[in-house]
């Protein structure tokens, strides 16, 4: 499945996930042939973007951080944790050890030079937790760091948003440059909420705490809630992880496409966050996650069907011409060897 704008909606797109009120009803399930007059319905109700299937899936052989299975039972665990935590009275967290420990053993048994697909979408809380810990531990693999410290940013990485549980401010897909200050200042609350809500955890380690204080934080000083520049390569990590996997899922700021993601976070290497955790990353995610839709240089059209080793270069399998309404695929083109053709835009 895939984003998709609802203002890029032409007709004829299927729904991945059902459309919801604000109440969490139903308002078009999943498995709908989208009209072109639902628009402006779906519109009206502040909805942006919408999970439709990929007709292309057939082709595609995408190269998920971990087995999607797998991913999902993480975010599960780490939802019941969490909720535990807060509607239990202070509920113990110790058992995202075991989670801290199965990631980095995860990750440890990826084969090093691969590179992942990871998409733009819809994420919550637990989603992007999960998310942010495999692509953090995922960089201290390549930057070699031993075992423990790999542990020690899982764990902080697994709690680093658990502050969020205790604001009311939404932040989910919002630009908060403009917030009325009263909201920034409530949204701002939750990196010191999360800290203070581990007070009694005395199994987590201090550099893992730091992490939950200062993911926010950043090379230039210019973060929150103290304006530090951090030494310590863990909290640089998460804060560079962070800010990634927020600009793609919608956590805390508005979310964009992964190729403007990428972009943005270049443009502050060396300034907001460190060149070589910068380069330790994005040399792992692919630029061009498998199923995106493609024009080359050659102004053909087509569509990522996998990765090379190159984060920039994949390959793609052309459009052919339309046979009883579906679009053939032809003339398979790896990037990384033919240099001639390069990906001009995403369509």
């Amino acid at each position: 499945m895939r984003i998709k704008a609802v203002s890029s909606l032409v007709g004829g797109e299927v729904l991945a996930e059902p459309i919801l009120t604000e109440k969490n009803d139903i308002l078009i399930p999943n498995g709908t042939k989208l009209k072109t007059d639902y628009v402006p319905l779906i519109e009206s109700l502040g909805i942006e973007s919408v999970m439709v299937e990929d007709p292309y899936e057939n082709y595609e052989s995408p190269n998920s951080i971990i087995d999607p299975a797998i991913f999902s039972k993480y975010v599960e665990k780490v939802r019941r944790l969490m909720e535990s935590h807060i509607y239990h009275d202070g509920k113990s967290l110790k058992e995202f050890e075991i989670i801290a420990n199965d990631i980095v053993h995860d990750i440890n048994d990826m084969p090093y030079d691969v590179i992942v697909d990871i998409k733009e979408r819809n994420s919550d809380l637990y989603e992007h937790t999960v998310m942010v810990t495999l692509l953090s531990v995922l960089v201290a693999r390549k930057l070699k760091l031993d075992e423990k410290r790999k542990y020690n940013i899982a764990v902080g990485c697994l709690l680093h948003d658990i502050g969020l549980r205790f604001i009311v401010t939404r932040y989910k897909n919002r630009d908060f440059s403009n917030a009325d200050p009263a909201e920034l200042f409530e949204y701002k609350k939750h990196t010191i909420l999360g800290y203070s809500a581990l007070d009694e955890e005395s199994w987590i380690a201090p550099i893992s705490m730091k992490m939950v204080l200062s993911h926010h934080e950043n090379l230039a000083g210019t973060g929150f809630p103290m304006k530090q520049k951090n030494k310590e390569l863990e909290c640089r990590i998460i804060q560079a992880c962070d800010a990634f996997d927020s600009l793609i899922s919608g956590m805390e700021c508005k979310r964009i496409c992964v190729q403007d993601a990428i972009n943005k976070i270049k443009e502050n290497e060396g300034g907001e966050f460190d060149n070589k955790i910068i380069k330790c990353l994005l040399s792992s995610v692919a630029k061009y996650p498998v199923g995106t839709t493609v024009k080359t240089n050659a102004e053909e059209e087509g569509v990522v069907v996998s990765q090379t080793v190159d984060p920039e270069n994949p390959i793609i399998m052309i459009f052919g011409n339309e046979n009883n309404g579906k679009v053939m695929m032809h003339n398979r083109l790896n990037l990384m060897l033919d240099k001639n053709i390069s990906i001009l835009q995403v369509i």
